[in-house]
């Protein structure tokens, strides 16, 4: 079996016990360590058989350690009050250890849109500064043609460790630029993922417009109405009224369809109070009988 660079840092690496009082959290870390299920499960299986991967640090200039993978693992040892845990040590640059948190994380189940967002951004930068491309991103006159195509390919290679298409790599990017209170709908599954990209293409102050119609008037917003919203961000007169008009009109769509349902199909040759199941059940017996010769129309 191919081993990812991450595996293959772990088997090559001898661990060493580190105290967990030394070890610190990653700068502006993407992904929450939450107290929830997952967490109570990872609790149990160490308190059960320890921490079976030791976690990755470096070592920082003050004698104390960062924390490059294994955040969860961490946190769910303090909750256990142990002392100690097992650790590789790495000598890393900045950018390297950027890329190895990113890496450590971005495959695991249940990753948010935002935290997603957040780790490809910081992914995309280190990659900006480790390679150090003169002949483009440090050049001044470099063409924007030549820039927006760095970005691209940089994108898809984003995208090829984690599995994401270099244009969802640029999606979630785009996320980077949603309003705080709009991206936890997105997370939490009240906006749909592509609604948030195209609200993202909204000034600050038109998504807080947005963000506080929401807050007023609950409700989802289609990818149709964020597209539209996003097509009338041009107007100077952009306002709660216009919000109103866009999301408003699929809602009372939906009422009109609620009130006015369509007909079942022969419903007018059965009593009213006849369930659907029961309407079905007469017609099948109905039809057999027909097929087999025993009613003739």
């Amino acid at each position: 079996m191919m081993l990812t660079p991450l595996a293959q840092m772990l088997e090559q690496s001898e661990s060493v016990e580190v105290e967990l009082s030394l070890i610190d959290a990653f700068p502006e870390h993407p992904f929450r360590v939450q107290a929830d299920e997952d967490m109570e499960r990872l609790i149990g299986s160490i308190q059960e058989s320890g921490v079976m991967v030791p976690v990755i640090l470096r070592r920082k200039k003050d004698g104390r350690y960062q924390t490059v993978a294994g955040h969860r693992r961490c946190f769910a040892c303090r909750q256990l009050f142990m002392e100690r845990i097992p650790a590789v040590i790495k000598e890393l640059s900045d950018e390297e250890a950027v890329l190895w948190m990113v890496e450590s994380n971005v495959q695991r189940t249940g990753i948010l849109p935002g935290e997603k967002a957040k780790a490809y951004r910081m992914k995309m930068d280190a990659l900006a500064k480790q390679g150090r491309r003169t002949d483009l991103m440090m050049e001044e006159n470099a063409s924007r043609q030549t820039v927006g195509r760095w970005q691209k390919e940089t994108a898809e290679k984003v995208g090829m460790d984690s599995g994401d298409s270099g244009r969802k790599v640029q999606r979630y990017l785009r996320l980077n630029h949603l309003h705080p209170g709009l991206l936890e709908k997105v997370d939490e599954k009240k906006m749909p993922f592509l609604s948030g990209v195209e609200l993202s293409y909204l000034r600050a102050e038109q998504q807080e417009e947005v963000f506080r119609y929401l807050t007023e008037h609950p409700c989802s917003v289609a990818v149709a109405q964020a597209k539209r919203l996003r097509e009338l961000g041009e107007d100077s007169r952009f306002s709660q009224s216009l919000i109103a008009q866009v999301l408003q009109k699929k809602t009372e769509e939906k009422g009109k369809l609620r009130k006015n349902p369509e007909k079942e199909p022969f419903s007018e040759y059965f009593p009213s109070h006849y369930s659907r199941e029961k309407r079905r059940s007469i017609m099948e017996a109905l039809l057999k009988k027909w097929k087999k010769g025993e009613i003739q129309l």
